[in-house]
C-alpha cells in the first residue's frame, strides 16, 4: 500500500474508534456539577435524571437514575425525550458509524489484496467518497443537536447544561473522516493514473 492509503487507513480507524465511543457513551449533554437539577446527563441512547417528574405526566411518576431510551420505564415520556429531530440525529450518527465500519472492512480487505488488481483504484475512490459522505451527515447531526440542545421544551434548564465529551468525540470523528476521505481519494486518483499510465506497455 502507498503512504496515502496507509494514512487514510489510520484516519479511518481513528474515526471508527471515536464514533463507537461517542455512539455508546451517555455524555452528549451534561448538567453542570454544581447545579443540582433534575437532569443529569444524556447520550443518544440513555437519559439520566435526578428525581425528575414530567409536567404532562398526570401519574406524577418520578425518574431517578439512568434509563435506556427504549426502556419500558421511560415509555410515558418517550415522545418528549425523543422528538423527531433527536431521532434524526440518532439515525444520522448510526448511518455514519455503519459507513465508517464498512469502509474499514473494505480497507482491511484491500490491505490483504483481496480485490482484483484492476478494481483497486475504484475501491479507494469509493471508500474516499463514503468517508466524505460521513463528513456531511456527521456535520448535519452535530449542528442539529447543538442547536436543539438549547430547546427549553426538551431538557429542563438548558442554560445549566453543556455539550460534553461524547459530542466532542463525534466531532473529532468527523474530522478524521474528512482527513481519511482526502487521503483515500488522492490515493485512488494516483492508483488510477498508474493503471492507465501502464496500459500502453501491455501492447508493446
Amino acid at each position: 500500500m502507498g503512504m496515502l492509503t496507509i494514512v487514510g487507513f489510520f484516519f479511518t480507524a481513528a474515526a471508527l474508534l471515536f464514533m463507537i465511543v461517542a455512539f455508546a457513551s451517555p455524555y452528549w449533554v451534561e448538567s453542570f456539577e454544581e447545579f443540582k437539577g433534575t437532569f443529569v446527563k444524556l447520550g443518544l441512547w440513555e437519559f439520566c435524571f435526578n428525581d425528575y417528574t414530567f409536567y404532562k405526566d398526570y401519574n406524577g411518576k418520578r425518574y431517578l437514575g439512568c434509563f435506556y431510551v427504549f426502556s419500558p420505564e421511560i415509555r410515558p415520556i418517550w415522545e418528549w425525550v425523543s422528538p423527531p429531530w433527536f431521532v434524526s440525529v440518532q439515525v444520522m450518527v448510526s448511518a455514519s458509524l455503519l459507513f465508517i465500519f464498512l469502509v474499514s472492512v473494505c480497507l482491511i480487505l484491500y490491505s490483504f489484496k483481496l480485490f482484483p488488481k484492476h478494481f483497486e483504484f475504484a475501491v479507494l475512490l469509493g471508500t474516499g467518497a463514503a468517508m466524505g459522505f460521513c463528513v456531511i451527515i456527521i456535520l448535519i447531526a452535530l449542528i442539529v443537536f447543538g442547536v436543539y440542545k438549547e430547546d427549553r421544551l426538551w431538557i429542563p434548564r438548558p442554560d445549566m447544561n453543556l455539550l460534553s465529551w461524547s459530542y466532542g468525540l463525534c466531532c473529532m470523528s468527523g474530522w478524521f473522516c474528512l482527513f481519511a476521505s482526502v487521503c483515500l481519494l488522492l490515493a485512488g486518483k494516483d492508483k488510477k493514473n498508474e493503471r492507465y499510465a501502464a496500459k500502453p506497455n501491455n501492447y508493446m
